[in-house]
């Protein structure tokens, strides 16, 4: 069996520790991604939790849920909302929507972005990126060590952490070979949320 961190095994405990990290303002990372949904068709990817899906059916638009942890996507069926256990990786292609969202989990797929990118892009006209830029295990000694071990998704370690600069330069190069825009539309605690539009 694959190696997965305790975080990622039990949605409570995932949203007491995301609770820490965002000083009791984990919920209200979701909610203001609320302004900047458009159209009546959401594909999330790695979406962990629910608040986006919740939203989408309080709204009136159709939510799709891509996510690897299996634990998370049965939840999310069990609350009546369409997830789908799949890594976006193997992928081809992403459910059609007018809106995609990926939230904290760029980081994951830093080495495989121009493989990514063109899939996001091409699912829909706006896609919103969170991502954290303030992270444990950006820092030195003990304390990063074990941010990163608390990281693991499917027995793999997740090491790297985007800086600010670094998503701004990344996003910048990956502009220029796929010919989209984006712009930074807020900061809220360690994360940036920032608007694509091709």
């Amino acid at each position: 069996m694959l190696k997965t961190s305790l975080i990622y095994r039990n949605i409570f405990f995932y949203r007491f520790l995301m609770n820490i990290l965002y000083k009791g303002k984990y919920q209200k990372r979701f909610e203001i991604l609320f302004p900047l949904i458009l159209g009546n068709k959401v594909t999330e990817l790695c979406f962990g939790d629910i608040f986006i899906a919740k939203h989408c059916l309080q709204n009136k638009i159709e939510w799709t849920g891509i996510e690897v942890n299996e634990k998370f996507v049965s939840r999310a069926i069990a609350k009546g909302y369409a997830a789908q256990l799949n890594d976006i990786e193997q992928m081809v292609k992403f459910p059609t929507a007018d809106t995609c969202i990926i939230m904290g989990s760029l980081y994951h797929f830093n080495e495989n972005l121009s493989n990514l990118f063109p899939k996001l892009l091409d699912c829909a006209p706006i896609i919103i990126i969170s991502e954290p830029i303030l992270n444990l295990s950006n820092k030195g000694g003990l304390i990063g060590k074990l941010a990163k071990i608390s990281a693991t998704v499917n027995g793999q370690e997740q090491n790297f952490r985007f800086t600010r600069s670094q998503l701004i330069e990344t996003l910048s190069n990956l502009t220029a070979k796929f010919k989209f825009q984006f712009k930074i539309i807020d900061e809220f605690e360690k994360d940036i949320i920032i608007l694509i539009t091709r």
